[in-house]
């Protein structure tokens, strides 16, 4: 069995391997209309997003045995986990939804609430139905590669969920080699390549 210092040292190691807001970078690159983080780049943002991380890591811990009834208990949840990734760093007022167009394909703001909300309904499946390697692949591709719901943490949000999955399997989550190759593949992969090159992982 997996333990809960394992998990979080698998996580870490997981999330650091892509993620720049936990190596205090402001990454607005996604769009030009991002706002900036509302902390400042450096040990101010890294402390900010390794607190958060560490608050939705025993989040999910905590609740890695949850049964889930409906959708709308799948989206509540995985709200309240974008809502600890970004706790602090939003500007004030900004919403947790993304508001603006990405130059990736990826939904369109008007279209996000619709997307999200058959991802939830897939999710409730899958989780319980599918196979946790296929299915923690299939999040990150849905949520981080191709919904991109959040206007910060889509992807730090999105290989939680994925370890969550895994770990209510007693699967540590994999680790990415390189980020450029990550991106690249999430973004123009089938679903059954992006699977296959994530259970290669």
């Amino acid at each position: 069995m997996i333990t809960k210092e394992q998990w979080f040292e698998s996580v870490l190691e997981t999330v650091n391997s892509l993620s720049r807001t936990t190596k205090g970078i402001s990454d607005t690159s996604s769009a030009t209309e991002k706002p900036k983080l509302a902390v400042k780049e450096g040990e101010h943002l890294i402390d900010s997003a390794s607190r958060n991380l560490m608050r939705a890591m025993d989040y999910l811990w905590s609740n890695r045995s949850i049964c889930f009834t409906s959708s709308e208990d799948i989206q509540d949840f995985i709200d309240y986990l974008a809502t600890i990734v970004s706790d602090g760093l939003l500007q004030q007022g900004q919403s947790l939804y993304r508001t603006w167009d990405t130059p990736y394909g990826q939904t369109h703001p008007s279209e996000i609430m619709e997307q999200y909300s058959k991802f939830c309904e897939w999710f409730l499946t899958a989780l319980n139905t599918g196979d946790p390697v296929a299915t923690a692949a299939i999040v990150e591709k849905r949520l981080n590669g191709e919904i991109h719901p959040f206007s910060d943490g889509c992807g730090r949000t999105s290989m939680l969920l994925a370890a969550f999955v895994l770990l209510r399997h007693n699967i540590n989550p994999v680790v990415y080699p390189l980020r450029k190759e990550y991106f690249k593949r999430i973004g123009k992969s089938s679903d059954e390549d992006w699977i296959m090159y994530y259970r290669s992982l």
